[in-house]
């Protein structure tokens, strides 16, 4: 019942965090996947196909700095479907990622407003990864699991400008882990060994860019349509791999996103 609790929390956090103060941003996007994926504790195949994609971002200055320290929450999920040469079975994917990052904002006058057309913020955060990796070609372990919480460096750098006598905004944002814990099975090694027998085999494991690296890369165009609302598209590349106890995988996302940002 806690961690059901808990979970509800985090799921509510962005909304929360939205309603909380003014001077925030909140964006709604869907959009469509190009998956590449590989995982040596299923197969020694590349597997590629597509999905789906759901992202809320909310960002919201805090009290602190002179109000240029924001808080940004993103929660986002995955649903793909892909396979491989042989085209003999699939794999169906999911993934859920919630991070929180705390962005200063160097170019901004005392206060909320920007100094110019540039904005630029960089800072640090927390971000937690759970997915999984189903294979229907069936076996003694069809099933990988995906678990993972970094310390990230986050950054973000926008820049404002008019077009056909609209405001527009285009906006890059990439986040990094720097190091974190990492769930991973032994090469060789079921789950039910892990969670039933209690064969633990150094399972959580520490990790760094160079063990374990992690990039997610936004790129976005908003148009205001309303004082309080814009049209943002744009790319999102989520670049994650790993190499731990014998075992090597890749979950290549390259999301084609649409939605709506409303201002406050």
């Amino acid at each position: 019942m806690k961690v059901n609790a808990w979970i509800l929390g985090m799921l509510l956090l962005p909304l929360t965090a939205a309603l909380a103060q003014e001077g925030r941003e909140s964006s709604t996007m869907f959009g469509v996947s190009a998956v590449s994926q590989w995982d040596t504790y299923l197969s020694n195949e590349r597997y590629h196909g597509g999905g789906l994609t759901v992202a809320s971002m909310v960002s919201r200055p805090t009290h602190w700095m002179d109000r240029r320290l924001h808080v940004q929450h993103l929660t986002q999920g995955n649903l793909a479907l892909a396979e491989p040469r042989s085209d003999k079975h699939k794999t169906i994917s999911g993934f859920f990622h919630w991070q929180v990052a705390w962005q200063y904002h160097f170019l901004r006058e005392k206060g909320e407003e920007p100094s110019g057309p540039w904005q630029m913020n960089a800072g640090l955060g927390v971000q937690t990864r759970l997915g999984f990796v189903y294979n229907t070609l069936g076996g003694n372990n069809p099933t990988s699991a995906r678990a993972a919480l970094n310390i990230i460096a986050s950054g973000q750098v926008r820049r404002s400008f008019e077009l056909w006598h609209k405001p527009f905004a285009a906006t890059l944002q990439a986040d990094v882990p720097l190091t974190g814990l990492m769930f991973s099975p032994d090469y060789g090694q079921s789950y039910y060994e892990i969670f039933s027998l209690g064969h633990y085999s150094h399972n959580v494991c520490v990790v760094n860019p160079f063990r374990a690296f992690q990039a997610n890369v936004l790129l976005t165009f908003d148009c205001r349509l309303r004082a309080r609302t814009s049209l943002r598209m744009g790319y999102q590349g989520q670049f994650m791999q790993s190499r731990a106890n014998g075992l090597k995988t890749q979950d290549f996302y390259h999301n084609l996103l649409v939605g709506f940002v409303r201002h406050w």
